[in-house]
């Protein structure tokens, strides 16, 4: 018994040492990254000159809708119920309306920004694989997921310098 519980001991930290070699994990903050590529500054410019026009055509059909609400909101109280009923047909058309264009643009914009960020993306992704590959990582996670870990395990400055971030 005694000689089992020796051996165990002696056998565990070997075991151990090996189970910790077979893997190496590396983090990168993933943002960071993502933020300083000259491309996503030109992404981002692309995508803003795509929603200036879109928002301000989104204001002008809110001003419309507020300005029905206002002219439906003060119609006399004499005013037959058919000139009611219309004047609110039209508030809830112009309703539906900015609701459709909401819907419809916020969708433009979003395929839009896809578009653009998704090769940055993959630039980032490839240049972080390559780096992991190159210093024998297994596993590499975002730096927000991280709860603790050494200097030595961090990739950024690695991929910032791989992708000729300064």
């Amino acid at each position: 018994m005694v000689t089992a519980a020796l051996s165990l001991m002696l056998i565990a930290p070997s075991s151990l040492q090996a189970a910790q070699d077979t893997g190496k994990v590396g983090v990168v903050d993933f943002g960071k990254l993502i933020q300083q590529l000259p491309e996503t500054k030109q992404a981002e410019t692309t995508l803003q000159a795509t929603a200036a026009p879109l928002q301000k055509e989104l204001a002008r059909l809110n001003a419309e809708y507020q300005k029905s609400v206002v002219a439906y909101r003060q119609l006399p109280a004499a005013t037959t119920k058919a000139a009611r009923d219309q004047k609110e047909q039209e508030v809830n058309s112009k309703a539906q309306a900015l609701q459709k264009y909401q819907q419809e643009q916020g969708g433009v914009v979003e395929r839009k920004q896809q578009e653009l960020l998704t090769p940055i993306r993959e630039k980032v992704l490839s240049a972080v694989k390559a780096i992991a590959q190159q210093d024998g990582f297994t596993l590499v996670i975002d730096k927000g997921a991280q709860v603790y870990g050494t200097p030595d395990h961090d990739l950024t400055f690695k991929v910032m310098n791989q992708l000729n971030i300064k």
